[in-house]
């Protein structure tokens, strides 16, 4: 006959709880169903709120006759000399996703190795090795930051619309060479006056970015920017694609394109995911270095340039690994959207893997690639940074 006394239940599961424990930890299913059938009976309780009961004293009590609780992440992950090493990595490849940095650790620690930023034991560098992405996403997560929006300064131009070109489709990323440009502001919380301007390109197939700081976006400071960008990328640009503002859509940058073969087209209006590549890059190439202060001046202007050519330039394009998405699926049941990815590479592994850039040029990045320390670069950027932040008003 079931108990009716609410307080008789409870002492009786306190009871034979222990038994219950033991002989979870001893495996023995007989007993365990055994106490189960009997407890049912003298308590008219539910089968799984029994166990649910019975459970939580192996839980709450893991010391009583050996029995240890062996869930949760594995307490190597959790020890000091991994999470300060982890840490050096992580800051290495400037704060990257888990995603981005686990498949980019086995190329970043001999490199950190190399330039004695990282010092650990082989014990410790067997474990970064083969740590997984989840479990580092888990043990960075209190350490990570988020990013305010910025304000758009985006003007729409009407002039040759009709004789540039949208573009339509996926991009072709088999080689290098076809570039997404846009403007970044940086103009604080006002958009009013004369600042400056970031111009930032990004190549589809490889990621390799480049950056220009510039005092106005007009005509002629687009084309020159541009000519300029040519001389440092390690590849011949192909394509141009860029959003409908006033500084791009114009006869100058027009007329510059046709004279050197460079197919230049446009994005819809409106459509920001026509530009995808460039806005991600916005962020994590300028946004996330610079800030979104006011810079409006000769000064903050030269260090911008310095160190978009400088350090910045080196570390994006040879030490920050990224991801390229391999395919999307739409259910059209479900409306459930699923997306692959390729492994994470830097923008300089992309471009030696490639077979349209010359073994020439591949052997120039490789020479440079060897001299660089991440940890340096990092160093460089963060002084030019301060120097920078010095400025402000």
């Amino acid at each position: 006959m079931a108990m009716t006394n609410s307080s008789s239940r409870e002492d009786y599961i306190k009871d034979i709880k222990r038994d219950y424990a033991r002989a979870c930890h001893n495996k023995d299913k007989k007993t365990k169903t055994t106490i189960l059938d009997e407890a049912i009976k003298r308590t008219g309780l539910h089968r799984k709120y029994l166990i649910t009961m019975l459970g939580s004293y192996q839980r709450a009590r893991p010391d009583v006759f050996g029995i240890h609780d062996r869930r949760g992440r594995k307490p190597k992950y959790s020890s000091p000399d991994f999470m300060s090493a982890l840490l050096i990595c992580w800051r290495a490849a400037n704060q990257s996703c888990a995603e981005n940095l686990t498949p980019y650790l086995p190329e970043l620690i001999p490199q950190l190795k190399r330039c004695n930023e990282l010092r650990v034991d082989d014990e410790v560098q067997a474990l970064l090795l083969k740590v997984s992405i989840s479990t580092i996403a888990r043990r960075l997560k209190k350490h990570q930051t988020k990013d305010r929006i910025p304000l758009s300064t985006t003007r729409p131009s009407k002039l040759l619309k009709s004789q540039v070109a949208v573009r339509r489709g996926r991009w072709d990323e088999s080689s290098p060479g076809s570039l997404e440009t846009d403007t970044v502001a940086h103009c604080g919380d006002l958009n009013a006056g004369t600042f400056i301007h970031s111009y930032n390109f990004v190549d589809i197939a490889s990621s390799w970015s480049e950056q220009i700081a510039v005092m106005s976006i007009g005509e002629r400071e687009t084309v020159a920017a541009i000519s300029l960008i040519r001389t440092r990328l390690p590849f011949e640009v192909v394509a141009i694609d860029s959003d409908n503002g006033g500084e791009f859509i114009n006869y100058h940058l027009h007329k510059y394109c046709k004279n050197e073969n460079i197919n230049f087209t446009r994005s819809r209006p409106y459509k920001k995911n026509d530009n995808a590549h460039i806005e991600q890059k916005n962020n994590s190439a300028i946004r996330k270095i610079v800030g979104y202060s006011r810079y409006d001046t000769k000064e903050q202007l030269t260090l911008m340039n310095k160190l978009y050519q400088g350090p910045l330039r080196l570390y994006l394009n040879y030490c920050q690994p990224t991801r390229k998405r391999k395919l999307k699926t739409i259910d059209v049941k479900t409306g459930k959207v699923t997306k692959a990815y390729f492994e994470a590479k830097t923008p300089y592994q992309r471009i030696t893997d490639s077979q349209t850039i010359d073994q020439q040029a591949k052997q120039m990045l490789q020479f440079e690639y060897n001299k660089l320390n991440p940890v340096q670069l990092l160093a460089e950027i963060q002084a030019i940074l301060d120097e920078l932040y010095k400025t402000l008003r």
